[in-house]
C-alpha cells in the first residue's frame, strides 16, 4: 500500500496541540468572575463537557446552556468569547502542524471534542483546523475514543477500510483500542518519531 493509500489520523491533546485545560478555566473565570474551581464542577465534573463530546447539544445549544451555568448573557459577543475562552486550552505544536501539512498522505483530525472546540477550528484555532484534510469529531459520531464505536465510526466518515488509516494518539488506551479495530496504531511522542513510521510506510 502507497504512502497516498493512506490516510493519516492524528489525535489533538498531547499530539497536535499542548493540553493546558488550566488556561481555559483562567479564561472562563475571568469571564463570568466565578472561581475556576467552581467553574471546573459545573462544566467539567459535572459531565456536561462529557455531553457535548457525546453530541448531546448542537453548537448554539451548548453555547446556550455554557452561557447559563457561567452566569452570563447570551449574545453574539458572549457566544465569541465563550468560544475563545475554549480555545485557550489548545496550544498548536509547530513541528506537529508541519508534519501534517506536509503529508503526502490525507489528513484527519480525530479528537473527543464537542462543537465549540469544532467552531474554534476556523477561528482562534485556524492554524490547526487548516493544516487538516478532515476532521473527526466525537460530537458528530455520538461515540468517543477510546469506545469501540467510536472508531468504526471514525474509519466510516472517513470513507477508507481500517487497514488504510495510521494513527497516532498519545494515550495509550485509544491506540489499543485503535489497533482493535484494525488501524495501524501508534502512541505519539514527537513529530520526529512520527515522521519516522511514516517514512516506513513509504
Amino acid at each position: 500500500m502507497s504512502a497516498t493509500d493512506r490516510v493519516l489520523v492524528l489525535d489533538l491533546g498531547g499530539v497536535v496541540c499542548r493540553w493546558l485545560p488550566e488556561r481555559r478555566l483562567v479564561a472562563l473565570a475571568e469571564l463570568s468572575g466565578l472561581p475556576a474551581a467552581t467553574i471546573d464542577q459545573l462544566v467539567f465534573e459535572s459531565g456536561f463537557d462529557d455531553a457535548g463530546e457525546r453530541g448531546r447539544y448542537p453548537l448554539a445549544e451548548m453555547t446556550e446552556q455554557l452561557a447559563d451555568l457561567l452566569g452570563l448573557a447570551t449574545s453574539p459577543d458572549t457566544d465569541a468569547a465563550l468560544r475563545s475562552a475554549w480555545a485557550m486550552a489548545y496550544e498548536p505544536v509547530p513541528a506537529v502542524v508541519r508534519l501534517v501539512r506536509r503529508a503526502p498522505q490525507r489528513t484527519a483530525l480525530f479528537t473527543n471534542n464537542g462543537p465549540l472546540f469544532e467552531a474554534a477550528l476556523s477561528a482562534e484555532l485556524s492554524a490547526v483546523g487548516d493544516a487538516f484534510d478532515e476532521v473527526v469529531a466525537s460530537w458528530r459520531l455520538g461515540a468517543a475514543k477510546p469506545d469501540p464505536e467510536a472508531f468504526e465510526r471514525a474509519g466510516a466518515a472517513l470513507g477508507v477500510v481500517a487497514e488504510q488509516i495510521v494513527f497516532f494518539d498519545d494515550t495509550e488506551a485509544n491506540v489499543v483500542a485503535a489497533a482493535e479495530a484494525g488501524w495501524d496504531a501508534h502512541r505519539f511522542t514527537t513529530a520526529l518519531d512520527a515522521q519516522a513510521v511514516l517514512a516506513a510506510r513509504r
